[in-house]
């Protein structure tokens, strides 16, 4: 039985978190300053902040403005179409791939704080919207020496929105096809030593089916909404102390059926409670310390109600804490090292049945050290080593360095290259889980003899930069991973099931790739990007490749807007090569799988949006779009949502 846990609400509303203490906030320039050259400083690739133009990290950044231009109403669908960038979908949600890596090899961040919740590995990006994020920074590649655990294919870091106005009010409303409904609303203040906003978010939509042959639905039903606040006060001129806290709610309905014809009601409830706390203090000589405590927990009821039996039936539910205290310290020593220092306890605890015992817990440890060393200001070359150790308590320890270089041999230029070595800890599941399923006659047995899957990564790229109308960037990259975590079959039998697996460190892969990406502004108000990658991946094992990565794919998109009618026109859309599955082969022995190839796809999304009565930020804002326009997806290996249109109407303050 499915119930919201009135606990976990309560010590959402009743918080009082102020936001995390490695906030960026935007930079303003000149208004002659070219829209492509305005600057953000950006954190998540050094942990130290930096002008994106000036980051020694090449880091990919989400604006609130690009977030707006796409109609994405959650964190999975604006990612989707960025470059060198793959979503993972799947009735439990979506998950992002980077460099051709699976999502459990991506760190997912709100603020610089761990999400808890990995299904499958992944964090579900659809359970977050994006009505309260002010920007995303991707960073790809290994980033184990500073996060850690989980980091190996690098980091998505949702940074969350902060009220910048004396007084702030906004509502939005959208209404489309699988009556989708999306209403949001938020309330601000800033004054002279303190700010809040909060936030409220109700989503909506049917499921909806690609293959009419069966009764399964292909995507879920969705009822969602979310509450938060952020709130930052001034201590002193040198102090701040900031915090939030969020709680969200997803319910998601469908239909499941299986090749003997069994149907099932499936019912997924999931709640989140996400809080941070921390004072970041300004030495009078320029040092800063940082220090945060961070609490969140993730709570999911999954129940399968199986059509006129009660034979299959499934009843479970997870719940996962984290804890965690960190601290760092960041000052420039000889004016030529910026040195960051860092310590990081985590306390980690998961509840299921399917676990042996029904519980584990974990207690983390880490200590981090970067060097940033300007070797020299003309031309500029910067060179920033950096390591990590971890302890786990029940993994022991692990150590992770890495070191990154950037050279800007003229104003048009720049040149980066790293290397580093990164890891992913077994999961609670992996070494723990127990699962038996006497009806299809198999079990899964966790292993608590696994060691971590580890790294070794390069990346090389260059940006050139000719005038402030035109930005072009290409960037290879290579992933080495070994001691990969498979399921492999156990000899023994038992008089409930014919097939035992179990978990085991036995395999080892490879992704290697180029992408590039271009942006220009031929004219005013008009905005052209493109992207392509070529991503080669290969199972060492079988010489085979990765299973749903395509060699080939694109992105592209096309904005305009008119500054005088505050008409905006955007198209969006991907292009993406056919990719490789296996499944059973009906030819074969019982276990053997054959290659199949998926068809390649494009999607395209349209928007308009007319902005009335602008003034002084004030104004109102009516939209419409389609999104997947050319109805791609099936229910097999894409699971799209249909062709969707919508429409609605934003109001400011």
């Amino acid at each position: 039985m499915i119930a919201t846990a009135p606990w976990i609400l309560c010590m959402g509303l009743l918080s009082t978190t102020p936001s995390p203490a490695h906030e960026p906030e935007e930079v303003m320039l000149d208004e002659d300053e070219d829209s492509m050259m305005l600057e953000t400083v950006v954190v998540t690739g050094s942990r130290t902040e930096h002008l994106l133009s000036e980051a020694p990290v090449a880091t990919q950044v989400i604006t609130r403005e690009d977030i707006e231009d796409s109609g994405a109403q959650n964190a999975a669908d604006l990612i989707e179409e960025q470059p060198g960038i793959s979503i993972e979908r799947s009735y439990r949600g979506s998950g992002v791939q980077l460099q051709g890596l699976d999502a459990k090899y991506v760190l997912v961040l709100v603020d610089g704080a761990r999400i808890p919740g990995r299904i499958g590995g992944a964090i579900d990006l659809e359970r977050i919207s994006v009505e309260n994020i002010e920007r995303i920074e991707i960073v790809k590649g290994p980033s184990s020496a500073l996060y850690g655990s989980d980091s190996l294919g690098g980091v998505v870091n949702i940074i969350t929105r902060s009220s910048q106005k004396p007084l702030l009010a906004e509502t939005h409303l959208t209404y489309g096809s699988f009556n989708a409904l999306d209403l949001s609303g938020q309330a601000g203040l800033r004054r002279d030593d303190w700010s809040s906003l909060f936030t409220l978010g109700w989503h909506r939509a049917d499921a909806y089916d690609l293959d009419p042959s069966t009764v399964a639905t292909t995507g879920s039903s969705l009822n969602q909404w979310s509450a938060a606040n952020r709130t930052e006060y001034t201590l002193s001129p040198g102090a701040r102390l900031k915090g939030r806290v969020e709680y969200l709610m997803m319910d998601q309905q469908g239909i499941d059926a299986n090749d003997s014809g069994a149907v099932f009601d499936r019912r997924n409830l999931t709640e989140t409670l996400l809080t941070s706390l921390g004072p970041e203090i300004r030495l009078d000589g320029g040092a800063l310390i940082q220090t945060k405590a961070s609490y969140s927990l993730y709570r999911d009821q999954y129940v399968l109600d199986q059509r006129n039996s009660t034979k299959r039936d499934q009843d479970q539910t997870t719940t996962e804490q984290f804890g965690q205290l960190e601290g760092q310290y960041t000052e420039l020593l000889f004016d030529e090292h910026l040195i960051s220092v860092g310590l990081e306890g985590r306390y980690e605890e998961l509840q299921s049945d399917r676990l042996d015992g029904g519980s584990a817990d974990r207690i983390q440890a880490a200590l981090f050290v970067q060097d940033e060393w300007t070797v020299s200001e003309t031309p500029a070359l910067v060179v920033a080593p950096g390591a990590r150790l971890d302890m786990d308590s029940r993994l022991g320890v692990h150590p992770t360095p890495k070191i990154a270089l950037r050279y800007d041999p003229n104003d048009r230029w720049v040149l980066r290259m790293s290397y580093g070595m990164g890891f992913r800890a077994p999961s609670f599941k992996e070494l723990l889980l127990r699962f038996e399923n006497p009806d299809r006659g198999y079990a899964v047995e966790g292993n608590p003899e696994l060691e971590p899957e580890t790294s070794h990564s390069g990346n090389v790229g260059a940006e050139f930069r000719p005038n402030n109308e035109l930005w072009c960037s290409l960037s290879l990259f290579r992933n080495d991973i070994d001691n990969l975590i498979f399921t492999e079959t156990l000899g023994e039998a038992t008089p409930n099931v014919a097939t035992r697996y179990t978990y085991v460190n036995i395999a080892s892969a490879m992704t290697q790739g180029v992408e590039l990406y271009l942006r220009a502004r031929p004219v005013a108000g008009l905005r052209l990007e493109g992207s392509y990658a070529l991503t080669d991946t290969e199972d060492r094992e079988t010489g085979r490749p990765l299973e749903g990565r395509a060699l080939h794919r694109g992105t592209f998109t096309v904005r305009y807007a008119h500054s005088d009618s505050g008409l905006q026109a955007s198209v969006r859309g991907s292009v993406v090569g056919e990719r490789p599955f296996f499944v059973p082969d009906p030819l074969g022995e019982d276990g053997d799988l054959m290659e199949v190839h998926a068809e390649p796809y494009t999607t395209l999304d349209l928007r308009l949006r007319q902005r009335i009565g602008q003034r002084k930020g004030r104004h109102l804002e009516l939209f419409a779009g389609v999104d997947n326009l050319l109805d791609a997806g099936d229910a097999q290996f894409l699971p799209l949502q249909p062709r969707t249109f919508y429409g609605g109407v934003t109001g400011r303050l």
